[in-house]
């Protein structure tokens, strides 16, 4: 079974393949909905049904903190990585896999300032405070990760 993240330097540039930059950038196109097949969305409903199943049962035999850490994990990811890899390509997923990296990382900063603020401030600045955490950590890992790469970022000398 191959590494969760490479190490590999397969390019020009002899980075490290989870350094390069992704191959398309950030786009929202709702005409793609169109090319999604019934079986893919069964797939993804079955393993997300599946993690919460499994999820309340860990919650049932260990208790709130050992289900609820099963909560956090992207119920469909696993279904979707496989999808993307048998219909399009290895490299797709790995692209949905390392996005899925920094949403988790986003999602956990937006659960620690939900805890943080909630019994602070009004609920609903809390959920704002914590969406504004999520979407700076989100997009700020994007640019530091990939955005020169990609030359959302210049550098700039002097």
């Amino acid at each position: 079974m191959a590494p969760a993240v490479s190490t590999r330097r397969d390019n020009e540039s002899g980075d490290p393949s989870w350094r390069r930059a992704p191959d398309e950038s950030i786009s929202v196109e709702p005409g793609k909905l169109r090319d999604v097949r019934a079986r893919d969305l069964l797939i993804r409903f079955a393993f997300g049904a599946m993690t919460s199943v499994v999820a309340g049962v860990v919650t049932l035999l260990g208790g709130p903190r050992a289900g609820g850490v099963l909560l956090a994990f992207p119920a469909i990811l696993a279904a979707s990585l496989t999808l993307i890899e048998e219909e399009e390509a290895p490299e797709d997923a790995r692209e949905d896999a390392r996005g899925a990296v920094l949403g988790a990382l986003a999602l956990a900063v937006f659960a620690v300032v939900v805890t943080v603020t909630v019994t602070r401030v009004l609920p609903g600045f809390a959920l704002l405070f914590a969406s504004l955490g999520w979407l700076a950590v989100a997009v700020g890992a994007y640019l530091a990760l990939w955005g020169r790469r990609r030359g959302i970022l210049s550098s700039r000398s002097g």
